[in-house]
């Protein structure tokens, strides 16, 4: 169930970036986090019902005690349908799907924007073709193994009743790592944005920087206000009510300064 619901938050981050870039604005408006709040339980109801079965019909097996179907119709529906295309195809496929239909949104953007922005957006445009090829074929690459070691299983699965306890052992021991391969691919974004983006790496290290406090010292310089003397009501109306007096007033101090 941990694989299946990682596989489809790893399905709804393509959506996102396909409704991210689209044109129309209502298809924008699907790329919020109030629609990601509510598409984000939708995974984890879907995947415990379709899980029940496998609590009903499961359970450990002798001789070497793995889970292990209980029913025959159930193994063949789990085996045949459940796992292959659940797990593997279609999760690949919608991937596949919304990258190529992002890219296009890509395309259509440069086309249609102004001469001189065209060498930024140029820019722009290789790094999240770079990126999304990236992504592409690296989930392929760790989707591949548990497809072929589901053909197998589809091949075989009428020789599953007459295996032997060291044939059941490698088997079980190729599924969990095909499990763990598939696994890779939930972490490969930021891997992937971090080598082929500029102005991720970019925005990460400002981000270290700041949370490890690695910037330079430097000294801010500090405003030093100069106040004058405020004056009061008072003297503001004596200063404005007789302003001749006062300069009269200083005129014959100063004459009579000079005669003494």
């Amino acid at each position: 169930m941990t694989v299946s619901v990682a596989m489809s938050f790893l399905c709804l981050s393509a959506f996102d970036r396909w409704a991210c870039t689209s044109q129309s604005a209502q298809i924008r408006q699907l790329s919020s986090i109030r629609v990601a709040r509510r598409l984000f339980i939708i995974p984890f109801i879907l995947w415990s019902l379709v899980n029940i079965p496998f609590l009903i019909y499961c359970d450990l097996v002798p001789p070497i005690f793995m889970c292990w179907f209980t029913n025959d119709l159930f193994m063949k529906i789990g085996v045949l349908v459940l796992s292959p295309i659940l797990t593997v195809l279609l999760p690949l496929i919608v991937l596949i799907l919304f990258e190529l239909l992002t890219y296009c949104n890509i395309r259509l953007v440069t086309r249609i924007r102004q001469q001189p922005n065209q060498t930024r957006l140029s820019t722009w445009e290789q790094q999240m073709t770079r990126m999304m090829l990236t992504q592409t074929l690296l989930s392929i690459f760790c989707t591949l193994p548990r497809a072929i070691f589901n053909i197998y299983t589809i091949a075989t699965i009428d020789e599953s009743a007459t295996r032997s306890f060291d044939q059941q052992s490698i088997i079980l021991l190729v599924d969990q790592l095909t499990v763990s391969i598939a696994c890779m691919n939930f972490v490969s974004s930021f891997y992937i944005f971090l080598l082929a983006s500029p102005r991720f790496r970019q925005t990460i290290r400002m981000c270290l920087k700041r949370r490890l406090n690695l910037g330079p010292n430097q000294i801010a310089p500090t405003n030093i206000l100069l106040t004058a003397p405020t004056l009061t009501g008072r003297q503001i109306i004596r200063g404005t009510a007789h302003p001749m007096v006062q300069i009269e007033s200083f005129r014959r101090s100063s004459i009579k300064m000079t005669i003494d």
